[in-house]
């Protein structure tokens, strides 16, 4: 099992699903590039070169065949790789997938002059900071008592470490096509959040029954369900990979 996490993320926000489906499957966690601990790619953030990217990586560890689960912004990469990599997907789990993009057309003036020095420089000096993202992270998680220290100096520093990787990834929402969901020959599963206040669960819902894929909704949980609800989330994805 491979899981891809979500913008503004890392490896670290699978960290209470891994003890549990580990115990069922080999379960890889990688840091996208430019996030986390991973360098960055010499062509920015693209749909293609990521693909290649991870077919470089599945082939240096050996992995043929696997369920790819997708969170948020992993959720298009994911959709890309099953499309363009069929024989190597065998299923196909989607988390609050940020699928929506292509159809926002040119980026926002605010998005298009962060992307220029100086001005990400300067903007950076504020957004980046413990501060900010104590404030980012309530405005996603709906179970408050998550946001600890530790939790806040984990985003802090993988954000602080991807820079202008955060703009770059913005490519990735606004090359996919939502189009594509209808060519993913594996099973899919959405698992969503029913308080996602970033990708309203039901355009998710939507898309998923119009191309008969399975949907299951956490009521109490935001964007983060894979976070705010593990043993739900894990449950979920157990069920469907050994189904």
């Amino acid at each position: 099992m491979v899981l891809l996490h979500g913008w503004a993320s890392s490896s670290y926000s699978w960290r209470h699903n891994l003890p549990t489906l580990s115990q069922h499957f080999r379960v890889i966690a990688l840091d996208l590039p430019g996030f986390g601990l991973s360098q960055k790619l010499p062509q920015g953030l693209r749909l293609k070169p990521l693909n290649d990217h991870l077919n470089r990586f599945f082939e240096k560890i050996g992995v043929d065949s696997f369920a790819l689960v997708g969170m948020s912004m992993g959720g298009p990469v994911s959709v890309y790789y099953a499309v363009n990599n069929p024989e190597k997907v065998s299923k196909l789990v989607l988390v609050n997938p940020a699928l929506f993009g292509a159809g926002a057309g040119r980026r926002r003036a605010p998005v298009k002059l962060l992307s220029m020095w100086p001005f990400y420089d300067i903007a950076s000096r504020f957004f980046i900071s413990k501060s900010f993202i104590r404030y980012a992270l309530k405005q996603v998680y709906v179970k408050q008592s998550m946001l600890d220290e530790e939790l806040v100096e984990a985003y802090y520093q993988s954000i602080k470490l991807s820079g202008k990787t955060l703009l770059d990834a913005f490519h990735i929402m606004q090359e996919f096509n939502l189009e594509l969901l209808s060519k993913v020959s594996c099973p899919v599963l959405f698992v969503l959040g029913g308080r996602d206040t970033l990708v309203p669960y039901e355009k998710n819902r939507d898309v998923a029954e119009r191309i008969g894929a399975k949907v299951v909704i956490d009521p109490e949980s935001g964007h983060g369900v894979h976070e705010e609800n593990p043993e739900f989330v894990n449950n979920v994805i157990l069920d469907f990979l050994k189904s």
